[in-house]
């Protein structure tokens, strides 16, 4: 049976990937380890981690379109604010910008995909859903800085970008595909809000997938 690695996520407008493009190498600049970047363009926030999922049967993907495409929501207002580090900043393997406005609507979202997966047979995630957007993943940890400075400047930096508030109105299910160089996401399916069009018309007073107008 075929099977793709899929994931459910909010894409993020493209001011927050010119964003991203400018912040990382800033991160990666002063971080005391190796990052692995994520790369502008396919910046987003993860909603739920499929994994190897068949394209048919009771969990495939099609049979998660169809309970996704159930699921009720409100689009929303998000801004990304400050940041950390997974697990923690003693050890981190994950950085991250927060946010600052909405992740109250991203936690009520990601438990109502949840809801309707787990209708379907897909297992809940074991830990709590805590919305953020993944920077960089720590490679490695050298014993010699090379005169760089610690984790707290990198928390610094965090603090200090700015971003701007974006509307979302659609979630995506992708389809990762791994390569040489990283993976590419395809979208698969596209989950608007309540009152959106499905490929297009922005919530009323957005832009679709950008600033408030």
């Amino acid at each position: 049976m075929e099977h793709i690695r899929a994931f459910l996520g909010i894409p993020l407008p493209g001011a927050y990937q010119d964003g991203l493009a400018a912040l990382g190498p800033r991160l990666a600049a002063i971080a005391p380890a190796r990052l692995a970047l994520t790369r502008p363009g396919s910046w987003h926030l993860t909603l739920k981690f499929l994994g190897h999922t068949p394209r048919r049967g009771p969990t495939g993907i099609q049979a998660v379109g169809q309970a996704l495409a159930g699921v009720v929501w409100e689009a929303f207002v998000l801004l990304g604010g400050g940041g950390g580090f997974f697990p923690n900043a003693a050890r981190p393997r994950v950085v991250y910008v927060g946010l600052s406005r909405g992740a109250r609507d991203c936690r009520e979202l990601a438990g109502r995909v949840e809801a309707a997966l787990s209708a379907l047979g897909v297992p809940p995630e074991p830990r709590a859903f805590i919305p953020h957007l993944t920077v960089a993943r720590v490679r490695d940890f050298p014993k010699d800085r090379g005169g760089k400075g610690g984790w707290d400047e990198v928390a610094g930096r965090l603090a200090r970008a700015v971003w701007p508030e974006c509307v979302v109105d659609r979630f995506v299910l992708y389809q990762s595909i791994l390569g040489p160089h990283g993976p590419r996401y395809e979208v698969v399916e596209e989950f608007p809000a309540r009152g959106v069009a499905p490929g297009g018309g922005p919530a009323k007073g957005a832009n679709r997938a950008g600033c408030p107008s």
